[in-house]
């Protein structure tokens, strides 16, 4: 939902403006639909995929960042090893695999699993960044929803050595039939030529 109101949208005009003839019906949802079984042409997906006969194109990465506001790391200290995050304040992303749980990597460290004491909990990104630049917590949230308030310095990136174990990406499926209208043939290309450049994504 987050990733369709902020990025998919606006992509939107331009793609109407170069093919009049073509028109969409967009569906907005945060659970994994039957993209056979309900007769979509295209999902764009945020996910670790499983194993399936769907089509698939990695359009580009996506990573999990770690943030909290200036204020808040002045009022409670700035972690240095996320075994330090267990006496922050956190919110919980409920739609998780594991939600009161993060599981980090280190490329010398390894892995490590912090369990975390939630302020918030929600099933939407979104809802947490306000309270994180207010200084409220700790968020670990898709760069498509910090980027901004990032690169304006309302909140800090923190470990950023330490990566979400779940590699995952935008990715682009479609049904496993090799005929596909001249419609859904410019789309696809419309949109991976879109999200190649995305502006969220960050360096490191």
């Amino acid at each position: 939902m987050s990733f369709g109101f902020e990025h998919l949208a606006p992509a939107l005009p331009d793609f109407l403006e170069r093919y009049p003839e073509v028109d969409l019906d967009l569906q907005l949802s945060d659970t994994i639909i039957d993209l056979i079984g309900d007769g979509f042409d295209i999902a764009l997906r945020i996910s670790n995929l499983a194993d399936s006969s769907l089509r698939a194109r990695r359009l580009c990465p996506v990573r999990a960042v770690i943030v909290a506001s200036p204020a808040y790391l002045a009022r409670f200290g700035r972690p240095s090893h996320p075994r330090e995050l267990v006496d922050h304040r956190a919110m919980v992303y409920t739609g998780a695999a594991t939600p009161d749980t993060w599981r980090l990597h280190h490329p010398q460290e390894g892995e490590y699993a912090v369990p975390l004491h939630g302020r918030i909990r929600s099933n939407n990104g979104d809802v947490f960044l306000p309270s994180v630049c207010a200084g409220h917590g700790i968020a670990m949230l898709p760069d498509f929803i910090v980027w901004r308030a990032l690169s304006e310095g309302k909140i800090e990136q923190i470990l950023p050595a330490w990566t979400s174990s779940s590699s995952i990406a935008l990715t682009l499926l479609t049904p496993p039939n090799t005929l596909r209208p001249a419609r859904v043939r410019v789309l696809i290309d419309y949109l991976a030529k879109r999200f190649a450049k995305a502006p969220w994504v960050l360096d490191g």
